[in-house]
Protein backbone atom coordinates (compact mmCIF):
# COMPACT_ATOMS: atom_id res chain seq x y z
CA UNK A 1 0.00 0.00 0.00
CA UNK A 2 1.37 3.59 -1.15
CA UNK A 3 2.75 5.84 1.68
CA UNK A 4 0.02 9.09 2.04
CA UNK A 5 1.80 11.75 0.14
CA UNK A 6 2.35 14.67 2.62
CA UNK A 7 2.49 18.63 1.27
CA UNK A 8 5.60 20.21 0.52
CA UNK A 9 6.25 23.72 1.52
CA UNK A 10 8.57 25.50 -0.12
CA UNK A 11 10.32 28.18 1.90
CA UNK A 12 10.02 31.08 -1.06
CA UNK A 13 6.28 29.99 -1.19
CA UNK A 14 4.37 33.23 -0.18
CA UNK A 15 0.79 32.03 1.54
CA UNK A 16 -1.86 34.76 2.30
CA UNK A 17 -4.49 33.35 5.30
CA UNK A 18 -7.53 34.63 4.02
CA UNK A 19 -9.83 33.96 7.08
CA UNK A 20 -7.57 35.33 9.25
CA UNK A 21 -9.46 38.67 11.49
CA UNK A 22 -5.98 39.73 12.56
CA UNK A 23 -4.34 42.30 10.83
CA UNK A 24 -0.64 42.63 10.10
CA UNK A 25 -0.20 46.74 9.20
CA UNK A 26 0.28 49.10 12.36
CA UNK A 27 -3.01 51.09 13.30
CA UNK A 28 -2.79 54.44 12.67
CA UNK A 29 -2.50 56.75 15.50
CA UNK A 30 -4.97 60.24 15.94
CA UNK A 31 -2.90 63.04 15.65
CA UNK A 32 -3.74 65.59 17.76
CA UNK A 33 -3.44 69.22 17.89
CA UNK A 34 -2.18 70.88 21.11
CA UNK A 35 -4.78 73.25 23.05
CA UNK A 36 -1.85 75.69 24.23
CA UNK A 37 -0.73 76.62 20.16
CA UNK A 38 -3.99 78.95 19.93
CA UNK A 39 -3.25 80.17 23.38
CA UNK A 40 0.38 81.19 22.70
CA UNK A 41 -0.52 82.38 19.07
CA UNK A 42 -3.15 84.67 20.74
CA UNK A 43 -1.17 86.14 23.35
CA UNK A 44 1.65 87.20 21.26
CA UNK A 45 -0.37 89.11 18.79
CA UNK A 46 -2.42 90.60 21.33
CA UNK A 47 0.70 91.76 23.03
CA UNK A 48 2.40 92.98 19.74
CA UNK A 49 -0.99 94.55 18.76
CA UNK A 50 -0.97 96.48 22.02
CA UNK A 51 2.23 97.50 21.42
CA UNK A 52 1.46 99.34 17.99
CA UNK A 53 -1.73 100.50 19.63
CA UNK A 54 0.46 102.39 22.10
CA UNK A 55 2.77 103.69 19.34
CA UNK A 56 -0.04 105.06 17.27
CA UNK A 57 -1.47 106.75 20.39
CA UNK A 58 1.89 107.88 21.53
CA UNK A 59 2.64 109.61 17.38
CA UNK A 60 -0.96 110.86 17.81
CA UNK A 61 -0.46 112.62 20.72
CA UNK A 62 2.91 113.89 19.23
CA UNK A 63 1.02 115.33 16.58
CA UNK A 64 -1.84 116.94 18.66
CA UNK A 65 1.05 118.99 20.51
CA UNK A 66 2.96 120.15 17.72
CA UNK A 67 -0.15 121.48 15.97
CA UNK A 68 -1.12 123.04 19.55
CA UNK A 69 2.57 124.44 19.82
CA UNK A 70 2.09 125.95 15.82
CA UNK A 71 -1.14 127.72 16.62
CA UNK A 72 1.05 129.63 20.15
CA UNK A 73 3.86 130.16 17.63
CA UNK A 74 1.44 131.85 15.12
CA UNK A 75 -0.26 133.82 17.59
CA UNK A 76 2.38 135.01 19.36
CA UNK A 77 4.22 136.41 15.71
CA UNK A 78 0.89 137.83 14.77
CA UNK A 79 0.06 139.39 17.73
CA UNK A 80 3.67 141.03 18.14
CA UNK A 81 3.49 142.14 14.44
CA UNK A 82 0.36 143.65 14.70
CA UNK A 83 1.55 145.38 17.75
CA UNK A 84 4.76 146.89 16.12
CA UNK A 85 3.75 147.66 12.60
CA UNK A 86 0.79 149.80 14.01
CA UNK A 87 2.84 151.62 16.44
CA UNK A 88 5.66 152.23 13.85
CA UNK A 89 8.84 150.28 12.99
CA UNK A 90 11.27 152.21 14.92
CA UNK A 91 13.30 152.22 17.95
CA UNK A 92 11.97 149.38 20.48
CA UNK A 93 9.07 148.36 17.87
CA UNK A 94 11.52 147.70 15.43
CA UNK A 95 13.83 145.70 18.08
CA UNK A 96 10.70 143.75 19.06
CA UNK A 97 9.57 142.67 15.78
CA UNK A 98 12.75 141.31 14.83
CA UNK A 99 13.66 139.54 18.00
CA UNK A 100 10.22 137.84 17.41
CA UNK A 101 10.35 136.74 13.86
CA UNK A 102 13.84 135.32 14.25
CA UNK A 103 13.35 133.82 17.43
CA UNK A 104 9.85 132.80 18.45
CA UNK A 105 9.16 132.39 14.82
CA UNK A 106 12.27 131.03 12.06
CA UNK A 107 14.18 129.70 14.92
CA UNK A 108 11.84 127.64 16.39
CA UNK A 109 10.47 126.63 13.35
CA UNK A 110 14.13 125.51 12.81
CA UNK A 111 14.76 123.60 15.86
CA UNK A 112 11.88 121.27 14.98
CA UNK A 113 12.50 120.48 11.36
CA UNK A 114 13.70 117.00 11.67
CA UNK A 115 11.64 116.18 14.72
CA UNK A 116 9.42 112.97 13.92
CA UNK A 117 6.35 114.63 15.46
CA UNK A 118 6.26 117.70 12.89
CA UNK A 119 3.52 117.81 11.36
CA UNK A 120 4.30 120.44 8.52
CA UNK A 121 7.59 118.35 7.67
CA UNK A 122 7.16 114.51 8.47
CA UNK A 123 6.72 113.68 5.12
CA UNK A 124 9.82 115.54 4.00
CA UNK A 125 12.86 113.89 2.86
CA UNK A 126 16.15 114.60 5.26
CA UNK A 127 18.12 116.31 2.87
CA UNK A 128 15.14 118.53 1.99
CA UNK A 129 14.57 118.79 6.10
CA UNK A 130 18.35 119.75 6.47
CA UNK A 131 18.04 122.71 3.61
CA UNK A 132 14.88 124.01 4.86
CA UNK A 133 16.91 123.75 8.68
CA UNK A 134 19.85 125.75 7.10
CA UNK A 135 17.36 128.37 5.47
CA UNK A 136 15.21 128.95 8.79
CA UNK A 137 17.85 129.61 11.45
CA UNK A 138 19.81 131.66 9.04
CA UNK A 139 16.94 133.75 8.59
CA UNK A 140 16.12 133.45 12.26
CA UNK A 141 19.49 133.75 13.51
CA UNK A 142 20.16 137.13 11.40
CA UNK A 143 16.69 138.78 12.51
CA UNK A 144 17.24 138.00 16.21
CA UNK A 145 20.98 138.61 15.84
CA UNK A 146 20.00 142.29 14.42
CA UNK A 147 16.56 142.80 16.73
CA UNK A 148 19.03 142.48 19.53
CA UNK A 149 21.84 144.44 18.04
CA UNK A 150 19.38 147.62 17.73
CA UNK A 151 18.59 147.68 21.67
CA UNK A 152 22.20 147.16 22.48
CA UNK A 153 23.31 150.12 20.25
CA UNK A 154 20.27 152.34 22.04
CA UNK A 155 20.94 151.57 25.20
CA UNK A 156 24.82 151.90 24.67
CA UNK A 157 25.92 148.15 25.99
CA UNK A 158 24.60 149.31 29.06
CA UNK A 159 21.93 146.66 29.98
CA UNK A 160 21.21 146.53 33.48
CA UNK A 161 17.73 144.65 33.39
CA UNK A 162 16.75 140.67 33.28
CA UNK A 163 15.62 141.26 29.44
CA UNK A 164 18.66 143.15 28.38
CA UNK A 165 21.46 140.43 30.02
CA UNK A 166 19.56 137.87 28.61
CA UNK A 167 19.55 139.50 25.57
CA UNK A 168 22.76 139.96 24.97
CA UNK A 169 23.38 136.82 26.28
CA UNK A 170 21.07 135.27 23.54
CA UNK A 171 23.46 137.58 20.74
CA UNK A 172 26.57 136.23 21.61
CA UNK A 173 25.10 132.43 21.60
CA UNK A 174 23.43 132.77 18.09
CA UNK A 175 26.57 134.58 16.71
CA UNK A 176 28.44 131.48 18.28
CA UNK A 177 26.07 128.88 16.56
CA UNK A 178 25.97 130.26 13.38
CA UNK A 179 29.43 130.17 13.36
CA UNK A 180 29.47 126.63 14.56
CA UNK A 181 26.55 126.11 12.07
CA UNK A 182 29.21 126.52 8.85
CA UNK A 183 31.85 124.50 10.54
CA UNK A 184 29.27 121.55 10.39
CA UNK A 185 28.37 122.37 7.27
CA UNK A 186 31.71 121.31 5.95
CA UNK A 187 32.26 118.57 8.86
CA UNK A 188 33.73 116.44 6.18
CA UNK A 189 36.49 119.09 5.25
CA UNK A 190 37.41 119.58 8.65
CA UNK A 191 37.47 116.17 10.20
CA UNK A 192 40.86 115.92 11.02
CA UNK A 193 40.50 118.59 13.50
CA UNK A 194 36.89 117.54 15.05
CA UNK A 195 34.93 114.61 14.23
CA UNK A 196 31.26 115.34 12.52
CA UNK A 197 29.46 113.57 15.46
CA UNK A 198 31.12 115.70 17.84
CA UNK A 199 31.17 119.42 15.71
CA UNK A 200 27.23 118.95 14.91
CA UNK A 201 26.64 118.52 18.85
CA UNK A 202 28.58 121.58 19.67
CA UNK A 203 26.52 123.41 17.11
CA UNK A 204 23.40 121.61 18.24
CA UNK A 205 23.87 122.90 21.48
CA UNK A 206 24.86 125.91 20.87
CA UNK A 207 21.55 126.39 18.83
CA UNK A 208 19.58 124.84 21.59
CA UNK A 209 21.17 127.19 24.36
CA UNK A 210 20.63 130.22 22.67
CA UNK A 211 16.77 128.98 21.71
CA UNK A 212 16.03 128.55 25.11
CA UNK A 213 17.94 131.70 26.66
CA UNK A 214 15.99 134.16 23.50
CA UNK A 215 12.80 132.54 24.69
CA UNK A 216 13.14 133.36 28.21
CA UNK A 217 14.46 136.38 26.90
CA UNK A 218 10.91 136.85 25.05
CA UNK A 219 9.16 136.36 28.10
CA UNK A 220 10.77 139.06 30.38
CA UNK A 221 10.22 141.46 27.50
CA UNK A 222 6.47 141.38 28.43
CA UNK A 223 7.46 143.05 31.16
CA UNK A 224 9.11 146.33 29.99
CA UNK A 225 7.54 149.58 29.59
CA UNK A 226 7.08 148.94 26.18
CA UNK A 227 4.42 145.92 26.17
CA UNK A 228 2.68 147.52 29.27
CA UNK A 229 1.70 150.35 28.19
CA UNK A 230 0.35 149.11 25.00
CA UNK A 231 -1.24 145.99 26.63
CA UNK A 232 -4.15 144.84 29.46
CA UNK A 233 -2.32 142.59 32.39
CA UNK A 234 -4.12 139.74 31.29
CA UNK A 235 -3.45 139.90 28.20
CA UNK A 236 0.27 140.09 29.41
CA UNK A 237 0.30 136.83 31.56
CA UNK A 238 -1.36 135.42 28.08
CA UNK A 239 1.75 136.12 26.21
CA UNK A 240 4.30 134.73 29.22
CA UNK A 241 1.76 131.86 29.10
CA UNK A 242 1.96 131.30 25.21
CA UNK A 243 4.96 131.68 25.21
CA UNK A 244 6.34 128.95 27.89
CA UNK A 245 4.09 126.52 26.44
CA UNK A 246 5.88 127.35 22.88
CA UNK A 247 9.36 126.82 24.79
CA UNK A 248 8.43 123.45 25.95
CA UNK A 249 6.78 122.23 22.88
CA UNK A 250 9.83 122.98 20.81
CA UNK A 251 12.57 121.44 22.66
CA UNK A 252 11.17 118.19 22.82
CA UNK A 253 12.94 117.51 19.56
CA UNK A 254 15.91 118.89 19.73
CA UNK A 255 16.37 117.82 23.80
CA UNK A 256 15.56 114.05 22.08
CA UNK A 257 18.39 114.42 19.36
CA UNK A 258 21.08 116.06 21.46
CA UNK A 259 20.61 113.31 23.92
CA UNK A 260 21.01 110.69 20.87
CA UNK A 261 24.22 112.34 19.85
CA UNK A 262 25.48 112.30 23.46
CA UNK A 263 24.81 108.63 23.75
CA UNK A 264 26.64 108.04 20.43
CA UNK A 265 29.93 110.19 21.49
CA UNK A 266 29.84 108.20 24.91
CA UNK A 267 29.72 104.77 23.10
CA UNK A 268 32.52 105.61 20.81
CA UNK A 269 34.63 106.91 23.64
Amino acid sequence: MSESKQPVLSRTQTSADYGSTLRTDTPRRPTFIPIESPRRYSKMAHGSLSGHEAENRLQRLEYFLNVLNQMCIGFITIYISYLTLRTGLSGTGLHAWLVTIGFSFFMAEGVMIHYGGNVLTNGYKRQTKTTIHWVLLTLGGGCGAAGALIKMIQKGFLLQSTHGRLGMTAFVLCILAMSSGLAALFSSRIKKLITPLLNKTFHNFLGFACFVIALVTQYYGYQTGYFKSRSETDFQILMKCLTLISLVLSSYGPMKALYQKCKNISQQF
